[in-house]
Protein backbone atom coordinates (compact mmCIF):
# COMPACT_ATOMS: atom_id res chain seq x y z
CA UNK A 1 0.00 0.00 0.00
CA UNK A 2 1.47 3.06 -0.84
CA UNK A 3 0.74 6.70 0.86
CA UNK A 4 -0.63 9.54 -1.02
CA UNK A 5 0.92 13.14 -0.39
CA UNK A 6 -1.63 15.38 -0.71
CA UNK A 7 -0.54 18.37 -3.26
CA UNK A 8 -1.18 20.94 -0.51
CA UNK A 9 0.90 19.63 1.99
CA UNK A 10 3.84 19.65 -0.49
CA UNK A 11 3.06 22.96 -1.77
CA UNK A 12 3.09 24.30 2.05
CA UNK A 13 6.87 21.99 2.99
CA UNK A 14 7.88 23.50 -0.49
CA UNK A 15 7.22 27.40 0.78
CA UNK A 16 8.56 26.88 4.15
CA UNK A 17 11.60 25.42 2.99
CA UNK A 18 12.06 28.31 0.73
CA UNK A 19 11.50 31.01 3.47
CA UNK A 20 14.41 28.76 5.91
CA UNK A 21 16.43 28.89 2.92
CA UNK A 22 15.94 32.49 2.73
CA UNK A 23 16.47 33.02 6.20
CA UNK A 24 19.81 31.63 6.44
CA UNK A 25 21.05 33.24 3.57
CA UNK A 26 20.08 36.66 4.92
CA UNK A 27 21.75 35.35 8.10
CA UNK A 28 25.23 34.38 6.15
CA UNK A 29 25.32 37.71 4.29
CA UNK A 30 25.29 39.46 7.84
CA UNK A 31 28.17 37.70 9.38
CA UNK A 32 29.74 38.09 6.56
CA UNK A 33 29.52 42.07 5.99
CA UNK A 34 30.69 41.82 9.79
CA UNK A 35 33.97 40.58 9.23
CA UNK A 36 35.87 43.74 7.45
CA UNK A 37 35.45 47.42 9.59
CA UNK A 38 38.31 49.86 11.38
CA UNK A 39 38.08 48.62 14.67
CA UNK A 40 39.72 44.63 15.26
CA UNK A 41 37.50 41.68 14.39
CA UNK A 42 37.16 40.76 18.17
CA UNK A 43 35.08 44.90 19.22
CA UNK A 44 32.69 44.45 15.72
CA UNK A 45 30.25 45.21 18.35
CA UNK A 46 31.33 48.35 19.54
CA UNK A 47 29.52 51.39 17.54
CA UNK A 48 32.13 53.95 18.63
CA UNK A 49 35.66 54.98 18.92
CA UNK A 50 38.21 57.70 19.99
CA UNK A 51 41.62 57.63 19.37
CA UNK A 52 43.28 58.59 22.85
CA UNK A 53 46.12 61.10 22.17
CA UNK A 54 49.17 60.42 24.57
CA UNK A 55 53.04 61.38 24.00
CA UNK A 56 55.28 58.59 23.66
CA UNK A 57 56.48 56.71 26.69
CA UNK A 58 60.18 55.18 26.89
CA UNK A 59 58.98 52.98 29.91
CA UNK A 60 55.12 51.93 31.07
CA UNK A 61 53.46 54.41 33.15
CA UNK A 62 49.82 55.26 33.80
CA UNK A 63 47.94 57.93 31.51
CA UNK A 64 44.50 59.32 31.80
CA UNK A 65 41.75 60.88 29.69
CA UNK A 66 38.52 62.46 30.43
CA UNK A 67 35.29 61.00 28.31
CA UNK A 68 33.54 64.63 27.05
CA UNK A 69 29.71 64.49 27.80
CA UNK A 70 29.13 63.35 24.25
CA UNK A 71 30.31 60.14 25.07
CA UNK A 72 27.75 59.31 28.02
CA UNK A 73 24.99 59.93 25.56
CA UNK A 74 26.21 57.10 23.32
CA UNK A 75 27.44 55.00 25.86
CA UNK A 76 25.68 53.20 28.50
CA UNK A 77 24.98 54.90 31.86
CA UNK A 78 27.37 54.50 34.06
CA UNK A 79 29.99 53.94 31.62
CA UNK A 80 29.82 49.95 31.61
CA UNK A 81 30.21 49.45 27.86
CA UNK A 82 33.06 51.80 28.20
CA UNK A 83 36.85 49.78 26.92
CA UNK A 84 39.91 50.51 26.31
CA UNK A 85 42.16 48.76 23.49
CA UNK A 86 45.87 49.29 21.86
CA UNK A 87 46.74 49.18 18.37
CA UNK A 88 46.82 45.83 17.94
CA UNK A 89 43.07 45.01 19.87
CA UNK A 90 44.04 43.73 22.98
CA UNK A 91 41.68 44.85 25.73
CA UNK A 92 43.63 47.21 28.49
CA UNK A 93 42.48 47.58 31.78
CA UNK A 94 41.45 50.95 33.15
CA UNK A 95 39.82 52.68 36.26
CA UNK A 96 37.61 55.44 36.84
CA UNK A 97 38.89 58.20 38.96
CA UNK A 98 37.35 61.30 40.40
CA UNK A 99 38.61 63.62 42.69
CA UNK A 100 35.92 63.88 44.75
CA UNK A 101 35.76 66.32 48.23
CA UNK A 102 36.71 64.40 51.46
CA UNK A 103 36.68 65.63 54.44
CA UNK A 104 37.03 64.47 58.14
CA UNK A 105 35.99 65.77 61.13
CA UNK A 106 37.38 64.64 64.67
CA UNK A 107 36.16 66.02 68.16
CA UNK A 108 38.88 66.49 71.00
CA UNK A 109 37.99 65.51 74.66
CA UNK A 110 37.37 69.12 76.30
CA UNK A 111 35.62 70.18 79.36
CA UNK A 112 33.29 73.36 79.18
CA UNK A 113 35.07 75.53 82.03
CA UNK A 114 33.15 78.49 81.62
CA UNK A 115 29.99 79.90 80.72
CA UNK A 116 28.89 83.20 81.69
CA UNK A 117 27.27 86.34 81.03
CA UNK A 118 28.54 89.98 81.26
CA UNK A 119 25.65 92.25 80.81
CA UNK A 120 26.07 94.51 77.64
CA UNK A 121 28.85 92.94 76.41
CA UNK A 122 29.04 89.12 75.71
CA UNK A 123 28.43 85.66 76.88
CA UNK A 124 31.43 84.38 77.49
CA UNK A 125 32.73 80.29 77.04
CA UNK A 126 36.10 78.95 78.36
CA UNK A 127 36.91 75.32 76.88
CA UNK A 128 39.74 73.75 78.18
CA UNK A 129 40.97 71.16 75.38
CA UNK A 130 43.68 69.38 78.04
CA UNK A 131 47.41 69.57 77.91
CA UNK A 132 49.47 68.03 74.71
CA UNK A 133 46.19 69.56 72.87
CA UNK A 134 46.92 68.19 69.44
CA UNK A 135 45.74 70.60 66.27
CA UNK A 136 42.20 71.83 66.15
CA UNK A 137 40.50 74.71 63.87
CA UNK A 138 36.52 74.66 64.51
CA UNK A 139 33.89 74.30 67.42
CA UNK A 140 30.36 73.69 67.64
CA UNK A 141 28.05 75.58 70.13
CA UNK A 142 25.22 73.32 70.95
CA UNK A 143 22.36 75.43 72.04
CA UNK A 144 17.99 75.18 72.30
CA UNK A 145 17.52 78.63 70.91
CA UNK A 146 15.82 78.07 67.78
CA UNK A 147 15.05 81.33 65.85
CA UNK A 148 18.65 83.29 66.63
CA UNK A 149 21.57 85.17 64.89
CA UNK A 150 24.75 85.90 66.55
CA UNK A 151 28.27 87.00 65.55
CA UNK A 152 30.96 85.08 67.67
CA UNK A 153 34.62 85.95 68.42
CA UNK A 154 36.94 83.10 69.05
CA UNK A 155 40.57 83.15 71.16
CA UNK A 156 43.07 80.89 71.61
CA UNK A 157 45.66 80.74 74.78
CA UNK A 158 48.60 78.41 75.67
CA UNK A 159 48.15 79.63 79.47
CA UNK A 160 44.71 80.92 79.74
CA UNK A 161 46.09 84.10 80.70
CA UNK A 162 47.36 85.34 77.60
CA UNK A 163 45.06 85.49 74.70
CA UNK A 164 45.21 85.58 70.74
CA UNK A 165 42.85 86.31 68.88
CA UNK A 166 42.26 83.77 66.02
CA UNK A 167 38.72 84.68 64.32
CA UNK A 168 37.51 88.08 64.91
CA UNK A 169 33.90 87.13 63.66
CA UNK A 170 31.67 84.32 62.76
CA UNK A 171 28.27 84.09 62.41
CA UNK A 172 25.88 81.04 63.85
CA UNK A 173 22.16 80.84 63.54
CA UNK A 174 19.17 79.43 63.08
CA UNK A 175 15.21 79.86 61.40
CA UNK A 176 13.59 76.97 62.82
CA UNK A 177 10.35 78.45 61.93
CA UNK A 178 11.34 79.17 58.32
CA UNK A 179 12.90 75.35 58.00
CA UNK A 180 16.67 76.73 57.94
CA UNK A 181 19.10 74.70 60.33
CA UNK A 182 21.71 77.33 59.74
CA UNK A 183 24.91 77.02 60.75
CA UNK A 184 26.49 75.90 64.80
CA UNK A 185 29.98 75.51 63.52
CA UNK A 186 32.62 78.62 63.82
CA UNK A 187 35.97 77.94 61.89
CA UNK A 188 39.45 79.48 63.20
CA UNK A 189 42.75 79.40 62.42
CA UNK A 190 44.38 76.21 62.87
CA UNK A 191 46.48 76.00 66.84
CA UNK A 192 47.16 73.66 68.96
CA UNK A 193 46.15 75.92 72.27
CA UNK A 194 45.06 74.31 75.19
CA UNK A 195 42.22 76.77 75.66
CA UNK A 196 39.25 78.19 74.07
CA UNK A 197 37.46 81.23 74.77
CA UNK A 198 34.43 82.10 72.86
CA UNK A 199 32.26 85.27 73.49
CA UNK A 200 29.06 85.37 71.48
CA UNK A 201 28.40 89.08 71.19
CA UNK A 202 25.25 90.05 72.00
CA UNK A 203 24.88 91.78 75.33
CA UNK A 204 21.41 92.30 75.98
CA UNK A 205 20.84 89.22 76.69
CA UNK A 206 22.36 85.81 77.53
CA UNK A 207 23.05 83.49 74.70
CA UNK A 208 22.24 79.81 76.44
CA UNK A 209 25.03 77.08 75.68
CA UNK A 210 24.35 73.46 76.52
CA UNK A 211 27.68 72.74 75.25
CA UNK A 212 30.28 73.35 73.01
CA UNK A 213 32.92 70.65 70.80
CA UNK A 214 36.41 71.27 70.05
CA UNK A 215 37.11 69.94 66.54
CA UNK A 216 40.14 69.33 64.13
CA UNK A 217 38.63 69.43 60.34
CA UNK A 218 40.37 68.85 57.21
CA UNK A 219 38.87 69.11 53.71
CA UNK A 220 40.55 68.07 50.52
CA UNK A 221 38.53 70.09 47.53
CA UNK A 222 37.01 68.19 44.91
CA UNK A 223 37.40 68.56 41.06
CA UNK A 224 34.81 71.29 39.48
CA UNK A 225 34.36 72.29 36.03
CA UNK A 226 31.51 73.75 34.07
CA UNK A 227 28.88 71.87 32.61
CA UNK A 228 28.20 72.16 28.57
CA UNK A 229 24.64 72.31 29.39
CA UNK A 230 23.28 75.57 30.65
CA UNK A 231 19.74 76.20 32.76
CA UNK A 232 17.61 78.47 31.58
CA UNK A 233 14.32 80.09 33.24
CA UNK A 234 11.44 77.59 33.59
CA UNK A 235 8.16 79.39 32.33
CA UNK A 236 5.51 80.39 34.26
CA UNK A 237 7.79 82.54 37.09
CA UNK A 238 6.27 84.43 39.51
CA UNK A 239 6.95 86.86 42.17
CA UNK A 240 7.24 83.96 44.85
CA UNK A 241 9.75 82.00 42.85
CA UNK A 242 12.54 81.75 40.45
CA UNK A 243 12.78 78.64 38.24
CA UNK A 244 15.46 77.47 36.24
CA UNK A 245 15.80 74.12 34.90
CA UNK A 246 18.40 72.20 32.37
CA UNK A 247 18.09 69.36 29.92
CA UNK A 248 21.69 67.18 31.00
CA UNK A 249 21.25 64.73 28.57
CA UNK A 250 22.64 60.88 30.09
CA UNK A 251 25.61 63.01 32.12
CA UNK A 252 23.56 64.52 34.36
CA UNK A 253 24.51 62.25 37.54
CA UNK A 254 27.44 63.91 37.22
CA UNK A 255 27.12 67.42 38.20
CA UNK A 256 27.87 68.08 42.03
CA UNK A 257 27.51 71.77 42.62
CA UNK A 258 25.34 75.16 41.47
CA UNK A 259 26.53 78.10 41.83
CA UNK A 260 25.02 81.41 41.94
CA UNK A 261 26.59 85.24 41.07
CA UNK A 262 23.88 87.44 43.11
CA UNK A 263 24.82 91.17 42.27
CA UNK A 264 21.48 92.60 44.59
CA UNK A 265 20.49 93.23 47.13
CA UNK A 266 23.87 93.71 49.55
CA UNK A 267 22.54 91.62 52.15
CA UNK A 268 20.14 87.96 51.62
CA UNK A 269 18.94 85.00 53.09
CA UNK A 270 17.42 82.59 50.89
CA UNK A 271 15.97 78.86 50.79
CA UNK A 272 16.98 77.04 47.33
CA UNK A 273 15.56 73.63 46.10
CA UNK A 274 17.78 71.47 43.55
CA UNK A 275 15.40 68.67 42.00
CA UNK A 276 16.15 66.33 39.40
CA UNK A 277 13.71 64.44 37.06
CA UNK A 278 14.02 61.44 34.43
CA UNK A 279 11.29 63.19 32.19
CA UNK A 280 11.13 66.20 33.25
CA UNK A 281 7.79 65.95 35.29
CA UNK A 282 8.02 64.67 38.02
CA UNK A 283 10.65 65.62 40.30
CA UNK A 284 12.55 64.69 43.43
CA UNK A 285 14.46 67.17 45.60
CA UNK A 286 18.35 66.04 45.81
CA UNK A 287 19.33 69.14 48.22
CA UNK A 288 17.32 71.81 50.06
CA UNK A 289 20.17 74.34 51.21
CA UNK A 290 20.43 78.28 51.70
CA UNK A 291 22.37 81.17 49.71
CA UNK A 292 23.43 84.27 51.78
CA UNK A 293 25.48 87.38 52.25
CA UNK A 294 25.06 89.98 54.66
CA UNK A 295 27.33 92.15 56.43
CA UNK A 296 27.77 92.65 60.67
CA UNK A 297 30.05 95.05 62.10
CA UNK A 298 32.63 95.31 58.90
CA UNK A 299 32.68 91.24 58.52
CA UNK A 300 30.52 89.87 55.12
CA UNK A 301 29.64 86.10 55.21
CA UNK A 302 28.64 84.47 52.27
CA UNK A 303 27.41 81.37 50.84
CA UNK A 304 26.39 81.49 47.04
CA UNK A 305 26.93 77.18 46.21
CA UNK A 306 24.85 74.46 47.08
CA UNK A 307 26.74 71.19 47.20
CA UNK A 308 24.40 68.38 45.40
CA UNK A 309 24.85 64.53 46.14
CA UNK A 310 27.05 62.00 44.46
CA UNK A 311 25.33 59.66 41.60
CA UNK A 312 21.66 60.26 42.28
CA UNK A 313 19.23 58.80 40.00
CA UNK A 314 16.92 59.74 36.96
CA UNK A 315 18.95 62.85 36.31
CA UNK A 316 18.42 63.79 32.92
CA UNK A 317 16.77 66.72 34.16
CA UNK A 318 17.76 69.29 36.37
CA UNK A 319 15.53 72.10 37.96
CA UNK A 320 17.11 75.08 40.82
CA UNK A 321 14.32 76.86 42.54
CA UNK A 322 15.08 79.74 44.78
CA UNK A 323 12.11 80.68 47.15
CA UNK A 324 11.77 84.39 47.46
CA UNK A 325 8.53 84.30 50.12
CA UNK A 326 7.73 88.40 50.06
CA UNK A 327 10.95 89.84 49.03
CA UNK A 328 12.04 90.81 45.26
CA UNK A 329 13.81 88.41 43.21
CA UNK A 330 17.72 88.63 43.37
CA UNK A 331 19.22 90.64 40.67
CA UNK A 332 21.68 87.77 39.18
CA UNK A 333 23.27 86.39 36.34
CA UNK A 334 22.25 82.45 35.67
CA UNK A 335 23.35 79.56 37.98
CA UNK A 336 25.90 77.82 36.76
CA UNK A 337 26.50 74.21 37.25
CA UNK A 338 29.70 72.48 38.03
CA UNK A 339 30.40 68.89 37.53
CA UNK A 340 33.26 66.50 38.61
CA UNK A 341 34.74 64.88 35.65
CA UNK A 342 36.14 61.08 35.47
CA UNK A 343 39.33 59.91 34.52
CA UNK A 344 39.81 57.04 32.41
CA UNK A 345 43.67 55.83 34.08
CA UNK A 346 45.61 52.82 32.07
CA UNK A 347 48.61 51.85 32.15
CA UNK A 348 50.62 52.65 28.44
CA UNK A 349 53.23 50.75 27.37
CA UNK A 350 56.20 52.01 25.12
CA UNK A 351 55.57 51.72 21.52
CA UNK A 352 51.74 51.12 21.48
CA UNK A 353 48.71 53.39 20.44
CA UNK A 354 45.14 53.11 22.09
CA UNK A 355 41.48 53.72 21.54
CA UNK A 356 38.87 54.35 23.91
CA UNK A 357 35.80 52.06 22.45
CA UNK A 358 32.35 52.47 23.53
CA UNK A 359 28.47 51.99 22.44
CA UNK A 360 27.70 48.42 22.93
CA UNK A 361 24.41 47.86 24.89
CA UNK A 362 24.73 44.55 25.43
CA UNK A 363 27.94 44.63 27.46
CA UNK A 364 28.43 43.74 30.95
CA UNK A 365 30.66 45.81 33.29
CA UNK A 366 34.38 45.41 32.89
CA UNK A 367 36.30 44.36 36.42
CA UNK A 368 39.66 44.52 36.63
CA UNK A 369 41.96 44.58 39.72
CA UNK A 370 43.86 47.66 38.84
CA UNK A 371 41.32 49.73 40.62
CA UNK A 372 42.06 48.12 43.72
CA UNK A 373 45.97 47.99 42.45
CA UNK A 374 46.12 51.57 42.71
CA UNK A 375 45.82 54.44 45.20
CA UNK A 376 44.07 57.95 44.60
CA UNK A 377 47.40 59.68 44.72
CA UNK A 378 48.47 57.46 42.10
CA UNK A 379 45.71 58.02 39.79
CA UNK A 380 45.86 61.50 40.13
CA UNK A 381 49.30 61.68 39.27
CA UNK A 382 48.52 59.52 35.53
CA UNK A 383 49.98 61.39 32.83
CA UNK A 384 47.04 63.10 31.13
CA UNK A 385 45.85 62.45 27.54
CA UNK A 386 43.32 64.06 25.30
CA UNK A 387 40.40 62.36 23.50
CA UNK A 388 40.13 62.61 19.40
CA UNK A 389 36.98 63.02 17.78
CA UNK A 390 34.14 60.32 17.69
CA UNK A 391 35.02 57.48 14.93
CA UNK A 392 31.48 55.54 13.87
CA UNK A 393 32.77 51.46 13.01
CA UNK A 394 31.35 51.53 9.81
CA UNK A 395 31.79 47.29 10.17
CA UNK A 396 29.14 47.65 13.43
CA UNK A 397 27.25 44.32 13.88
CA UNK A 398 24.34 45.10 16.27
CA UNK A 399 24.84 42.45 19.59
CA UNK A 400 21.42 41.36 20.02
CA UNK A 401 20.30 38.14 19.15
CA UNK A 402 19.00 38.12 15.42
CA UNK A 403 15.86 37.23 16.37
CA UNK A 404 15.11 40.67 18.22
CA UNK A 405 16.56 42.53 15.44
CA UNK A 406 14.08 41.22 12.69
CA UNK A 407 11.26 41.02 14.39
CA UNK A 408 9.47 41.89 11.55
CA UNK A 409 10.55 39.79 9.38
CA UNK A 410 9.90 36.69 11.62
CA UNK A 411 6.64 37.83 12.10
CA UNK A 412 5.64 37.64 8.39
CA UNK A 413 7.37 34.24 8.01
CA UNK A 414 5.38 33.04 11.02
CA UNK A 415 2.08 34.52 9.68
CA UNK A 416 2.46 33.05 6.12
CA UNK A 417 4.03 29.72 7.38
CA UNK A 418 0.38 29.62 9.51
CA UNK A 419 -1.61 30.81 6.55
CA UNK A 420 -0.37 27.66 4.21
CA UNK A 421 -0.63 25.55 6.91
CA UNK A 422 -4.12 26.81 7.73
CA UNK A 423 -4.67 26.44 3.80
CA UNK A 424 -3.07 22.80 3.58
CA UNK A 425 -5.38 21.59 6.66
CA UNK A 426 -8.66 22.80 4.85
CA UNK A 427 -7.60 21.10 1.79
CA UNK A 428 -7.13 17.65 3.37
CA UNK A 429 -10.55 18.33 5.15
CA UNK A 430 -12.48 19.12 1.86
CA UNK A 431 -11.00 15.86 0.19
CA UNK A 432 -11.92 13.57 3.61
CA UNK A 433 -15.77 14.84 3.26
CA UNK A 434 -15.61 14.25 -0.19
CA UNK A 435 -14.12 11.02 0.17
CA UNK A 436 -11.36 8.51 -1.79
CA UNK A 437 -11.32 8.76 -5.49
CA UNK A 438 -12.02 5.78 -7.72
Amino acid sequence: MSTRVQPGAARTRAIVATLAAALAMLAASRFETSAAGPLPSAWTHWHYSRAIELASADAAQLASVVPPLEVYNHAKPGLSDLRVIDDQGTETPYAIFQREETSHTSSLPATLRENSFTPGQFTQLVIDAGPRTPFHNALRIDTLNTDFIEWVQVEASDDGHVWRVVQERAPIFRFQKQNHQGVQIVKYSENNAQYVRVRILDGGKKFWVTGAQVLHETLEPAERVPADSALSLAPNQDGNRTIWSADLGAAGSLVREVRFDVTAPAEFIRSVDVSSSPDGKDWNTLRAAEIYRYRRENAEQEQLSVALPKGFPGSRYIRVKILNGNDAPLTMEVPQLYLTPRHIVFAQRPGRSYFLIYGQEMAKDANYDLERRLDAKQMAAAISGQLGPEEINTSWVDPRPWTETHDVFLWFVLVVAVMMIGYAAVRSLRRSVAGPER
